[in-house]
């Protein structure tokens, strides 16, 4: 009789002791479902467009949201324009640093409280900002609005370049909600329903996509050309099977399943450098010790290597 009273105990105050962690991680409404805090959005877009100068991205090699950002920079070739600063996860107090200060700041929150914003819920990535007169501008932590803020930027003159173009909105407002955030809301569930309401959005959506890909038999989401939602799809599926299936609990179908969109995901995987903006090993340090909620043991299961998963599509 102790032994069960000591077991219903113990499961009570850890129940009570993961809310109080998972709203730190992940806040969610009153039903349970994640709600993903929005960034800070530049008003004077036609500023940085013009003058671009001393204009940084900070990123993180585990973020998918930075990655979006880093697709852009990199099939721009913006490196002569934009410098990038990667910062590292520090696990054990859950923040971003810097490998080496950088402008007198060894955390992201210090960076942040440096350019008077203190009145932000959290330290985020990505970030792009620039320096006047010595003083940090903060442009962005949306990520949604960064890529296109890279994008208009004009790379080197060289028909190497791919080009990036718009597409429809409500097509990026699927993958940005239904998958994107989609993975996230079935890992940060608070309960089943929630769960499963946020696991059936995300599989819809995908299917979704792989019914566009089969009716027009293009090489990206909107045809011949690579689009924003290319760019917003692709650090969502690359992760599939090293993090989101198995930490994130998205196990309704496997992303194998979806024929369409893995051989996508390869034909973009094997676009010029993109490969270089994957980092599995990074992933999965981060993801599986820094999510304590999601994995108190923090043990990183043993799983294949990003190249032998792309191997086994080729």
């Amino acid at each position: 009789m102790q032994n069960k009273y000591l077991i219903n105990s113990a499961k009570k105050f850890w129940f009570w002791f993961w809310t109080k962690l998972m709203s730190g991680f992940a806040p969610s409404d009153a039903q349970g479902n994640y709600k993903r805090p929005k960034g800070i959005l530049v008003n004077k877009t036609n500023d940085f467009k013009s003058n671009n100068e001393n204009s940084y991205l900070l990123v993180g090699n585990s973020c998918p949201w930075c990655h979006r950002t880093l697709l852009v920079y990199t099939l721009k070739k913006l490196s002569k324009k934009v410098k990038v600063i990667f910062l590292e996860a520090d696990i054990n107090n859950g923040q971003w640093v810097f490998n080496e200060k950088f402008k007198g700041c060894k955390t992201l929150q210090q960076f942040y409280k440096k350019a008077q914003k203190n009145n932000i819920f959290r330290s985020t990535l990505p970030l792009l900002c620039n320096f006047r007169n010595n003083k940090i501008n903060i442009l962005s932590s949306e990520s949604s609005q960064i890529v296109k803020l890279l994008n208009s930027i004009s790379g080197e003159s060289s028909k190497k370049i791919l080009q990036i173009n718009n597409c429809d909105q409500d097509l990026l407002d699927l993958i940005h909600s239904d998958i994107n955030d989609g993975v996230y809301k079935c890992g940060f569930a608070r309960n089943q329903a929630s769960y499963e309401k946020a696991s059936n959005s995300l599989f819809k959506g995908l299917s979704q996509l792989e019914n566009k890909f089969l009716k027009s038999s293009s090489n990206w989401i909107c045809g011949e050309e690579l689009t924003y939602a290319d760019i917003y799809l692709f650090p969502t599926v690359i992760r599939w099977e090293l993090i989101y299936r198995q930490l994130f609990k998205c196990t309704e179908k496997e992303i194998s399943d979806f024929k369409h969109i893995t051989r996508w995901r390869l034909r973009f995987f094997e676009l010029s450098n993109v490969a270089d903006t994957c980092f599995d090993s990074e992933w999965k340090k981060d993801y599986y010790k820094a999510l304590f909620p999601l994995n108190p043991n923090q043990i990183i299961p043993i799983l294949p290597s990003l190249k032998e998963i792309m191997q086994s599509i080729s």
